[in-house]
């Protein structure tokens, strides 16, 4: 009794500085948060996914930390992780990728439904989004779903960066409009503004499960998602108390009033095509085009600089015929003007000199 009362006193934290069983790795703030968000957790009869074991060590903590768990499965996509071995019956660790159906089948044969699942996998933002798409479905009302090392959404290596529009945590933020959905005032769908990473990265979205999302938490390096019943997730009714209106009388008119959403069909930024995944998509199907056209023209270009290369040398050769033709035509001509001259210098030309003469007088 007493050693069940200690143990359940000792933080994740202090099972983590104790230095025994298998590694894990996992830092301080994340130690503090875990304590914070799970400790309401830790005597219920808990079932916990874990994406991403590493060295198998944080399972052992968590068969530590929640003495009534009833089963904490692991899945590492690492094939040395079949040489993990504990002696805890409540931890199962599946080898492969969490996000193939195959592999989430066999994740879900060890428990239908988590309380508490933890992606701590690849941290490449195709796969954090597709493990919440595969696994939030699985997760029961009232459960958390926390996604750690987000600091890698910054990242180009891992399908990131500071102002990419489909990174994990771009994606998560989109996750916290999904919470106010009542107040879009448009006629869209929770899943409607997750169409740019469902063609992204080819896993789609159930309204149903995303009406269950009741809210969105960030921490450094860390998002929690927390799930409710629909019924937890909207404003409901307005409660109105006391009776002394001083100042505004019109509360009271509102007592049991239900939330009555501000149309916004009007507003241009509630258009779909303004999200900046759709605006980038848009923008590269622009620049496509462009660069296309740019194409075309650059062959057209070129065919006309060698048509005006061929017209340029047939000109040339024109132009050397002509002078070719010049030259023939002023040799002949200086040869019969030669030859006349050699003619008028000849014996005969001057013995019948008085006859010419003699003949322009008969004339």
């Amino acid at each position: 009794m007493t050693q069940a009362m200690n143990a359940s006193a000792t933080s994740i934290a202090q099972l983590y500085r104790s230095g025994e069983g298998k590694v894990s790795d996992k830092w301080e703030l994340y130690l503090r948060e875990y304590e914070r968000l799970l400790s309401p957790y830790r005597q219920h009869a808990v079932c916990l996914l874990e994406v991403g074991v590493q060295n198998g060590g944080s399972l052992e903590r968590w068969g530590q930390y929640f003495p009534n768990a009833v089963s904490l499965v692991g899945c590492d996509i690492n094939e040395d992780c079949r040489k993990l071995r504990y002696d805890d019956p409540r931890i199962t660790v599946v080898v492969g990728d969490a996000n193939a159906p195959d592999v989430a089948a066999r994740i879900l044969e060890c428990a239908p439904a988590f309380d508490i699942v933890i992606d701590d996998g690849s941290h490449r933002s195709g796969d954090i989004v597709k493990s919440f798409a595969r696994f939030f479905p699985s997760l029961k009302s009232g459960g958390v779903f926390i996604a750690e090392d987000l600091h890698c959404s910054y990242w180009k290596g891992y399908e990131g960066g500071l102002s990419y529009p489909l990174s994990a945590i771009a994606f998560f933020k989109r996750l916290a409009d999904i919470v106010s959905h009542e107040h879009w005032g448009v006629p869209l769908a929770r899943k409607d503004v997750l169409g740019a990473f469902v063609e992204e990265y080819g896993y789609a979205f159930d309204e149903d499960d995303l009406a269950t999302i009741h809210s969105v938490e960030f921490v450094n390096s860390i998002c929690v998602v927390t799930k409710r019943h629909v019924g937890e997730n909207t404003l409901g009714r307005r409660i109105v108390s006391g009776h002394e209106d001083l100042v505004w009388a019109g509360a009271k008119a509102l007592r049991m009033q239900p939330h009555v959403p501000v149309i916004e069909t009007g507003n241009p930024w509630n258009e779909i095509g303004r999200l900046p995944e759709r605006e980038r998509a848009q923008l590269q199907a622009s620049v496509a085009a462009l660069q296309a056209e740019r194409d075309g023209l650059a062959a057209e270009l070129a065919d006309a600089r060698a048509d005006a290369a061929a017209v340029m040398q047939r000109e040339s050769e024109l132009q050397g015929s002509l002078a070719a033709e010049r030259d023939a035509h002023r040799r002949t001509e200086q040869a019969l003007t030669a030859e006349v001259a050699a003619l008028r210098q000849s014996t005969s030309w001057r013995i019948t000199a008085p006859l010419r003469r003699l003949r322009s007088l008969f004339k």
